[in-house]
């Protein structure tokens, strides 16, 4: 008989085991529950951070902007307004102020013209509009928003220096006028029409461009949104109310108490300012 070749058949590996499979899907799940557990919390912690720093932002935003503002407002004519669910601080803007030479006061005959100092900032950096106006020596908010006590005047045209003396402006009105009083320093204000911020359902925003009224109106519309997030209880007691402010006296001006409280993710940010009001009409 031949001799028969012995022929070795390749080795097959072994399977995993049940018990394998088993541990293995454990581990995996236990790792995959503690990297999930990782990822959420780094990124709730994230967004916390993004969301505290946004409303942070918006905060530092409106109160610069109303400090701003503020600050080159018209003596006087600063107002608050509104209920339970709006409140909205008025005031007017100034657009330049200069020391006037003379202005008609009963007796004196009626003019349609004032000359005032000119400056360069009344005289380059001005840009005239319909709306402006020329105030004198305003002491009270009545003065500054009602017609009928003769402080505030339309102006008729942009000022232009005067041809005789370039270093007088003057103010146009748009028909002979007498003033209701002198300034005790011959003060002489420009102005805008108001602006008002008002707060109201969580928002804070900014109004213009609507003229002046008699009576505070808080139904305004030109709204533009400066913040979100506001949690001042309107209905609470003057300490949580946003704008106050203290009227000027003999010893000090006027100012502005702002309480700005935001709230997000059950965090509070408050914002506790005071603007003092540095013009004298």
């Amino acid at each position: 008989m031949g001799k028969r070749s012995r022929i070795n058949s390749p080795s097959v590996p072994a399977g995993f085991t049940l018990i394998e499979l088993v541990t293995v899907m454990v581990v995996l799940g236990v790792v995959s529950v503690g990297i999930a557990g990782f990822v959420r919390t780094g990124t709730q912690i994230y967004v916390d951070v993004a969301e505290r720093d946004q409303v942070l932002s918006e905060g530092r935003f409106v109160v610069e902007r109303l400090n701003r503002e503020l600050r080159d407002s018209l003596p006087n004519s600063l107002r608050v307004s509104g209920d339970a669910s709006i409140q909205c601080l008025e005031f007017v803007p100034v657009l330049f102020s200069s020391f006037y030479f003379d202005v008609p006061v009963a007796p004196e005959p009626a003019t349609d013209e004032v000359k005032i100092i000119a400056t360069e900032a009344n005289t380059t950096d001005y840009s005239y509009q319909s709306d402006h106006a020329l105030v004198i020596y305003p002491t009270s908010t009545t003065d500054v928003y009602s017609a009928s006590t003769n402080r505030r005047y339309l102006l008729n045209e942009a000022p232009a220096l005067d041809p005789a003396d370039n270093k007088k402006l003057i103010l146009t009105l748009p028909s002979a006028v007498q003033f209701a009083t002198d300034s005790p320093s011959s003060r002489a204000y420009v102005v805008d029409s108001p602006v008002s911020y008002c707060v109201s359902g969580g928002q804070i925003n900014r109004h213009a461009d609507y003229g002046f009224n008699a009576i505070q109106n808080t139904s305004l519309g030109n709204a533009v949104l400066m913040a979100e997030n506001l949690q001042n209880d309107l209905s609470a007691a003057d300490q949580d109310k946003p704008f106050r402010v203290a009227e000027a006296t003999l010893s000090r001006n006027a100012f502005v108490l702002a309480l700005l409280r935001f709230e997000i993710n059950d965090e509070v940010v408050v914002f506790n300012n005071e603007v003092h009001i540095p013009n004298a009409p």
